[in-house]
């Protein structure tokens, strides 16, 4: 039982590590360093048959003028 118990935390803490050696203690911790959002959305844009129709997320580049 006690070598289950031992395996099932080992499963659940695969992302920590601890360890004693005569030297001193150690732990590490292994964090994630991504995440993902996905965003679903429904769009309509009313325009008549044959025209263009330019549709972005972000706001237009302004560009620079140099002096």
């Amino acid at each position: 039982m006690q070598k289950a118990l031992i395996m099932l935390n080992i499963l659940m803490l695969n992302a920590c590590v601890y360890t004693e050696t005569p030297y001193g203690k150690a732990a590490v911790i292994d964090l994630p360093v991504q995440s993902q959002t996905v965003v679903h959305k429904n769009i309509h844009i009313h325009a008549p048959p044959g025209s263009t129709v330019i549709y972005q997320e972000a706001q237009p580049v302004q560009p620079i003028y140099r002096r």
